[in-house]
């Protein structure tokens, strides 16, 4: 059965008119909404306004190419499903594909049962990667893969002090982590001072809005 995406939407980035109509006339039908565009540029500006849950995108176009395109999305998203439409001439660009964290590739002709074979392999990854993630809040998780903060899913790169303060209050969540079990995670057997904890607590709450870290004098920090 051919896995529906009612609920997602996708963008399809290719110059060939016929091929970008055939691909979104095989997929309005399975996603919400089908976003298309014809060249990198165009796909560059349509994921920025659009914000898609999945990208299906060609390597070889005019004004910009696939692998720019991915490259500027991997910036700032390195979670969204990016899949490269690829004919056998096309095979030396993949190597310059891997460090760009690719869903998948599928080669030319596309064919239903290859949008089918893709869309289980996405579905699987997605359930795989719902294990690396905890959310925080609405529209707010943290990525232990990417070590990342991603808030209405815009990346929030963290410092390596920030990582640790962050996973271990996602690890006791909801009870008071002493000042001295932080201080020891961040800096081990390190002298600091109290206020150089108090830095790193608040440079984590002024880049991420909404992050409920509370303060219990004297005692530590909770993430509610």
């Amino acid at each position: 059965m051919y896995i529906r995406n009612s609920d997602k939407t996708i963008l399809i980035v290719e110059d060939d008119i016929e091929s970008n109509d055939n691909l979104s006339y095989l997929l309005e039908s399975k996603f919400a909404k089908v976003f298309s565009a014809y060249d990198g540029m165009e796909g560059w500006k349509m994921y920025q306004e659009r914000n898609p849950d999945i990208i299906l995108t060609d390597i070889e176009m005019p004004k910009m190419d696939g692998l720019e395109l991915i490259r500027r999305i991997r910036t700032n998203n390195t979670n969204i499903p990016i899949v490269i439409l690829s004919s056998y001439s096309h095979q030396h660009y993949l190597l310059n594909a891997i460090p760009l964290k690719l869903e998948e590739y599928l080669l030319k002709p596309i064919t239903m049962n290859k949008l089918n074979t893709l869309f289980q392999i996405l579905e699987q990854n997605t359930k795989d990667k719902i294990l690396k993630n905890i959310d925080i809040c609405e529209n707010m998780y943290y990525d232990f893969q990417s070590k990342a903060i991603f808030q209405n899913r815009e990346m929030l790169r963290l410092s390596h002090l920030e990582i640790s303060l962050m996973e271990l209050l996602l690890k006791y969540r909801g009870k008071i982590v002493s000042y001295e079990e932080i201080e020891y995670t961040l800096y081990g057997s390190q002298e600091i001072s109290r206020n150089a904890l108090k830095i790193v607590v608040s440079n984590l709450r002024k880049k991420v809005v909404g992050l409920n870290i509370q303060s219990t004098p004297k005692l530590g920090y909770r993430l509610s």
